[in-house]
């Protein structure tokens, strides 16, 4: 019987700095079987920790049709563990758990609106990967970074440019940056949006009330928004009740939840 609680080793395959403060670590499980094992659905997290030390939940941000060789998580130093994490080196070991929670719908078809805030683009990036050679998937991608120094993935947008719609704002204006300036909302005032897409959000919950409005303006239902909700998810498995949304638990039924399952949940958004 699977133990949710029983930690895998994962052993650090590579490193890719982001930007100062975020670190793109590529891991594979120790064991193999358990490696070619591992399938995750875009959107679903794992708890990653230090043995002896702590462990937080991370989004699975690799391209899930190669999760049978390894997987990716991006790390914001924001903490005691994360500053541990950005320590370690290739070889290095960690924990993990998982993968929890339901993930992104599949089988996505028509047009999908992709909106990141942040580090809100982590969790969309499987989708993007997974997606690229997609005729069935007419992807547009909004992203907002508070400067440029923050932009992550930033080597891969132009080949993301060769299958979608790429929309990028920073909240400043930076030196030498000749894209939109403005919250990510602003783009909708400039960029069309089909009212029958499918739209996905990801980013600090300041941003969700704000981003809502401008999909309702634009004519999306509400069954056809998306988005993944950040709470303090422990065990991932509903037991630790520390992500309760109302009578829902993040881990669980979670972390991605439709606007019309949460609009009427006090706190939810």
């Amino acid at each position: 019987m699977l133990n949710s609680y029983l930690p895998k080793i994962a052993v650090i395959k590579n490193i890719k700095i982001q930007t100062p403060e975020v670190i793109l670590f590529t891991l594979q499980l120790k064991n193999k079987e358990d490696q070619k094992n591992f399938k995750f659905i875009p959107g679903q997290f794992i708890e990653v920790g230090l043995p002896s030390f702590s462990e937080a939940p991370f989004a699975v941000c690799s391209n899930p049709d190669d999760s049978n060789k390894n997987f990716q998580i991006c790390v914001r130093k924001a903490g005691q563990l994360t500053k541990k994490i950005h320590q370690l080196k290739i070889n290095d070991q960690l924990t993990v758990r998982g993968p929890f929670g339901n993930g992104f719908p599949e089988n996505l078809t028509g047009n999908i609106l992709l909106i990141g805030g942040g580090l809100g683009l982590v969790p969309l990036r499987p989708l993007i990967l997974a997606n690229q050679n997609n005729k069935n998937f007419k992807m547009q991608i909004f992203y907002g970074a508070c400067e440029a120094k923050d932009l992550i993935f930033k080597d891969e947008y132009k080949t993301w440019q060769k299958s979608a719609n790429l929309a990028l704002t920073l909240d400043k204006q930076c030196p030498n940056w000749k894209g939109n300036v403005g919250l990510i909302t602003t783009l909708f005032d400039k960029i069309k949006v089909d009212s029958s897409a499918t739209a996905i959000l990801c980013g600090p919950p300041v941003m969700y009330k704000f981003v809502i409005q401008k999909l309702k303006q634009a004519g999306l239902d509400d069954a056809n928004i998306f988005l993944s909700l950040e709470r303090r998810m422990h065990c991932g498995i509903g037991v630790c009740q520390h992500c309760s949304i109302g009578s829902k638990y993040a881990c669980k039924h979670g972390p991605i939840f439709s606007y019309q399952e949460l609009k009427n949940i006090p706190g939810a958004i």
